[in-house]
């Protein structure tokens, strides 16, 4: 009789035991949590300060569910803006668990950054970001095959294996740059490169293991481009690279102005997006007052389509934009926004 090995324990060994390369969280609606592809992104938005909640499940239909979460604030300070640029600070909070074996990853950072006017319309921001991390499982839940005796199994016999520690520690270095072509009332591109874990941190629960984080690259542009007075065309593009591992989302949509007044502006977004070679995205938002909440859904369609039914699973976001009211000599001192 053959042991019946679950998905979740194959994962664990492969990422646990065998000290695979980890890649870090990945996300569809990527525009929406801007600082997790570029520091320099920090404050990069119309208002004073952000707010940022996102929640991904994935796989749900197969045996090892891994569910994502993401929160993130930054503002400008205000106190530091000219004509020629303004600093700003935020903070990036991420947290996912998977399978069985409860494999967790949390991670926190603290964000800065620098915007500079090079003229009226283009603008260039530098930023980094310090943090740290932790990686933990529970080896409680899982069995092994010392545990298997042949025509039964005994949670209870010892599993023969050496762990060290359950969870580890680590520092997290990050810097980015962006390029602003800020147009006409809603009409904006920002090109940007983000580069995560700069120092390549020590990332093993095998005390003897040299395993290390590498560098994450994030090449992005995030687009939009107003058409008429209620009707904008969007686009965003990530590439990002770890390692062996490369990522490509590319996607686009309409955003419909129902309403454009005053303290009281409504916006329809639809869109849809594609992970080349993984997923089609479709997504709808909506947005009223400096509120903006939606949901997308991954569509699977790689081969492990085969095993989750196509069902890649949602993601939903809500982000919360403040804006303050200030003097007429002040809201004219840096026209980006």
């Amino acid at each position: 009789m053959k042991v019946n090995i679950s998905i979740a324990g194959v994962i664990f060994y492969f990422l646990v035991v065998t000290g695979v390369s980890a890649q870090d969280i990945h996300l569809s609606q990527f525009h929406f949590d801007r600082l997790q592809i570029n520091p320099a992104l920090t404050g990069l938005f119309n208002g004073d300060k952000q707010v940022s909640l996102l929640y991904k499940s994935q796989w749900a239909s197969v045996p090892v569910e891994y569910s994502t979460f993401s929160g993130s604030f930054d503002m400008k300070l205000r106190k530091t803006q000219t004509p020629k640029g303004f600093f700003s600070l935020g903070a990036l909070f991420n947290y996912d668990q998977a399978g069985e074996s409860e494999l967790a990853l949390g991670t926190i950072s603290v964000n800065g950054s620098y915007t500079r006017a090079l003229s009226k319309s283009f603008f260039v921001s530098l930023g980094g970001s310090v943090g740290g991390g932790q990686r933990s499982f529970n080896k409680e839940n899982l069995t092994w095959d010392s545990q298997w005796f042949g025509d039964h199994m005994d949670p209870t016999a010892p599993s023969l294996e050496n762990f060290t520690e359950t969870n580890f520690f680590f520092l997290d270095l990050g810097a980015g740059i962006n390029l602003r072509l800020q147009g006409k009332d809603r009409t904006k591109i920002d090109v940007g490169f983000g580069a995560f874990h700069l120092n390549e941190p020590t990332y093993s629960f095998l005390e003897d293991d040299q395993v290390y984080l590498p560098v994450r690259g994030a090449l992005s542009a995030l687009g939009v481009l107003k058409i008429a007075n209620r009707l904008d065309l969007y686009g965003n593009g990530l590439i990002q690279q770890q390692g062996p591992y490369e990522e490509i989302v590319a996607g686009g949509g309409v955003i419909i102005h129902i309403s454009n007044k005053k303290a009281r502006e409504v916006e329809l977004h639809l869109g849809v997006a594609t992970r080349l070679e993984d997923a089609i995205i479709p997504m709808m938002a909506l947005s009223y007052d400096g509120w903006k909440g939606g949901v997308s859904y991954d569509i699977t369609t790689s081969p492990f389509e085969f095993a989750n039914d196509q069902k890649g699973g949602p993601e939903f976001f809500l982000t919360y934009t403040y804006k303050k009211l200030w003097p007429l000599e002040q809201t004219k001192v840096c026209s980006i926004f």
